[in-house]
């Protein structure tokens, strides 16, 4: 079972807000979400997010290689969930979760019903309340108690993981984030420089910098399934 992963800037889109592109690239039940987002930020970052998750979808998944944009839909579930429909506007067994920050995406696909969440995150300060409100003593301490370099870095990976993990969970914030606790390890997962995080579930939960950014996912897996996971660029 395989996870295709990808990191990319935002593509330039402000001139291809037109009808005629956007009826190309967008599927009917799309174009209805589209048109009810009136901030051009928020209309960029939406439609961002899925170009660059329909080209991962068509580079992943050789039988969707030819299917139109427009045919392939990306839609949400009631509590906000992506999921990927083809012609018929029903669910597929694809899988996918995708993340914006600072006009960059971080998407994943998988073709074999695995769930899984991901998340991005610009490396920055957050505050002491910010930090007191959604981490565990644990996670306290440990940003706390980190070198002064490195406490950014820390406390954006911790929160960063917590999102990948209420994605994957289907819950989002609704979840107290103090219900879940992350801990660090040194074992690393020997792929593409990821590295292992500790979570008390059954989960497999990993993370890696890239630049100025942290990325995180989480798998919600059976101990008897072969993972593997590769990134696109």
């Amino acid at each position: 079972m395989t996870i295709y992963l990808t990191f990319a800037d935002f593509p330039p889109l402000e001139s291809d807000f037109s009808a005629e592109y956007l009826s190309d690239f967008l599927g009917e039940q799309e174009r209805i979400e589209w048109d009810r987002l009136k901030v051009p930020k928020r209309k960029r970052e939406w439609l961002s997010a899925r170009v660059i998750g329909k080209k991962l979808i068509h580079t992943s998944i050789p039988e969707l290689e030819q299917v139109p944009f427009s045919k392939i839909q990306i839609l949400k579930e009631p509590g906000g969930a992506p999921f990927v429909s083809v012609e018929n506007g029903k669910r597929t067994r694809i899988e996918i979760s995708f993340s914006h920050s600072h006009e960059h995406v971080f998407a994943a696909c998988s073709p074999d019903n695995i769930r899984f969440g991901t998340d991005l995150e610009w490396i920055e300060p957050r505050s002491k309340e910010f930090v007191e409100d959604f981490f565990t003593e644990n996670e306290i301490r440990r940003v706390v108690s980190s070198d002064p370099d490195q406490a950014d870095l820390i406390s954006t990976v911790i929160w960063s993981a917590k999102e990948s993990v209420l994605k994957a969970l289907r819950t989002g914030l609704r979840l107290d984030t103090r219900k879940i606790e992350i801990g660090f390890t040194t074992e690393p997962s020997d792929r593409e420089g990821w590295l292992q995080l500790e979570i008390k579930s059954p989960s497999r939960l990993l993370w890696r910098r890239e630049g100025d950014f942290v990325e995180t996912f989480c798998i919600l897996e059976n101990p008897e399934q072969d993972l593997r996971w590769v990134t696109l660029r």
